[in-house]
């Protein structure tokens, strides 16, 4: 029963992240960026508002796959934790220094969380 659950909490992080990027993209963020007024009138400000948005739904799809991970497998879910929180914030942090030229105080943040997640794995 539990397992069930788990995998069933898994499904619904991987569809509230899917319309939550793409809803949101729609609905909040493309007419929010329409706008080119107050703080939307800094490129920088509207990169971070819309990397932050799709930052929330990578994140619900690391924790869908730790939760089908530990019902699979529980011996290897501290390891697919790991792995995958360690690629995706290593290249999220990454992405973020280059589209932002560096000018994001988050990335350095963003790419060390990757890295020492990438190193527990040694």
């Amino acid at each position: 029963m539990s397992n069930g659950l788990l995998f069933t909490a898994a499904a619904l992080l991987v569809i509230t992240a899917v319309a939550h990027s793409i809803l949101g993209e729609r609905r909040l963020l493309g007419p929010l960026l329409a706008r080119h007024d107050g703080i939307l009138a800094s490129d920088l400000a509207r990169f971070i508002l819309r990397f932050a948005w799709h930052l929330t739904s990578v994140t619900w799809a690391i924790l869908a796959l730790i939760l089908v991970q530990l019902v699979r497998d529980p011996a290897t879910a501290r390891f697919w934790a790991a792995a995958a929180t360690g690629v995706a914030f290593t290249g999220i942090g990454l992405y973020d220094a280059v589209a932002t030229r560096g000018r994001h105080v988050g990335w350095p943040l963003l790419t060390a969380i990757g890295i020492a997640a990438l190193l527990s794995l040694r």
